[in-house]
């Protein structure tokens, strides 16, 4: 067992947290398409946005990408004109993909990665003027643990996340992209609904969606529950009290009595303070009955095993 795994009782105890709700409201207002493949390639992403024209005109933007700072530029764009209007786009990526992050033409012959983490800043500002909003689309066979780079916060890149969960070919994902739209287009429509019906024009992948409000709080709990660990305590205790040491301000002894009244966690008023501001509560009350999490009856609970 790797040491990030959890063990059977650590999962038990996880499975046991109040969590947030594992599905919120979905408020959208337009698409936004962000092509970013190989002029040789089929332009499923230009091919989309002109099947929702036909369908309803002026519902969806297309920009087609070069290399990969014009698809940080796309998004940004997106973002100013979010900002600007008000409006509550779906973010639709269209490019290769991995773990690794999104792969395209440098537009000079070669080819380069746009890395998970370098897409995490121009997401969460995205999100963040979208009132934590944002849904994304990757027309890609991304495989969700690289996603998980986006926890780090401080905001959430998106709402939720959306993809294919293997490689899928450019007819297939057409199709199953047009019914992912179509069925948006619904009266209330649901996440798993679309996706199921996606995944079935699809035919031969389907597309997973993932609450990131599910991600966050596991990735978040799970590093809290391996923190009990005496191992992981110790640990702990050894880098701070070298750090303090190096910084030979303090005495050895005083150094020690503050390392024996060193809490387990960060306290609950701070662990709230981080959740709130991931998913804009903060900034907005009303997220918390979509994203809301009871910091201090969670660490309780943690703390009891």
């Amino acid at each position: 067992m790797k040491d990030d795994d959890l063990t059977d009782a650590e999962q038990e105890l996880l499975e046991r947290l109040p969590g947030p709700p594992a599905v919120a409201t979905i408020r959208a207002t337009n698409v936004w398409i962000v092509e970013w493949l190989h002029p040789d390639e089929k332009c499923t992403g230009r091919l989309l946005h002109e099947w929702m024209e036909e369908r309803r005109p002026g519902w969806s933007a297309y920009r087609s990408c070069k290399n990969k700072a014009e698809v940080i530029a796309a998004i940004d764009c997106a973002t100013a004109r979010t900002q600007q209007t008000g409006m509550i786009p779906v973010l639709h990526l269209e490019a290769h993909g991995d773990d690794t992050g999104l792969e395209g033409p440098d537009g000079t012959g070669g080819r380069e990665l746009l890395s998970w983490d370098e897409l995490t800043i121009p997401l969460q500002q995205l999100n963040l003027v979208s009132h934590c909003n944002l849904v994304v689309m990757v027309a890609a066979c991304t495989g969700f643990a690289g996603i998980k780079a986006f926890c780090q916060g401080p905001r959430a890149p998106a709402v939720a996340l959306v993809g294919p969960d293997a490689e899928v070919t450019p007819t297939n994902l057409l199709q199953g992209t047009k019914e992912f739209y179509r069925r948006w287009m619904d009266h209330d429509p649901t996440l798993k609904a679309i996706a199921a019906s996606a995944s079935q024009e699809a035919t031969t992948v389907a597309f997973e969606w993932e609450p990131f409000v599910v991600l966050a709080f596991e990735a978040l709990m799970k590093r809290l529950i391996i923190s009990r660990r005496p191992d992981e305590q110790r640990r702990r205790v050894e880098r701070l009290r070298q750090r303090l040491l190096a910084e030979g301000q303090l005495a050895a002894a005083e150094i020690e009595r503050r390392l024996i009244a060193l809490p387990l966690f960060r306290s609950s008023d701070e662990m709230q303070r981080v959740w709130d501001e991931m998913f804009m509560i903060d900034l907005d009350p009303s997220n918390r009955e979509r994203f809301g999490v009871d910091m201090a009856a969670v660490l309780k609970l943690i703390s009891e095993g």
